[in-house]
């Protein structure tokens, strides 16, 4: 797979824990941070879709007319 070299500036105490983990894990560290983008991607991309869907579903709602309501309100 090809792959692109990217910088980031991340906050110390963040990076002490990235640098922990790959030791304890016997990783390195571009694995991890290339899984963990990978699942926060994923995650985003479910959001969106949710999202969307939801959106979609509230436009498909059907308004019933107070009247209406009223009446069976008065039918109970």
């Amino acid at each position: 797979m090809e792959t692109k070299m990217l910088d980031a500036h991340i906050p110390l105490p963040l990076a002490a824990r990235l640098d922990a983990l790959a030791a304890d894990l016997a990783l390195p560290r571009d694995l991890i941070v290339a899984e963990a983008i990978a699942a926060w991607l994923d995650t985003e991309e479910r959001r969106r879709i949710s999202t969307l869907r939801t959106l979609a579903a509230a436009n498909t709602i059907v308004v019933v007319e107070h009247d209406r309501v009223i009446d069976w309100a008065d039918s109970l």
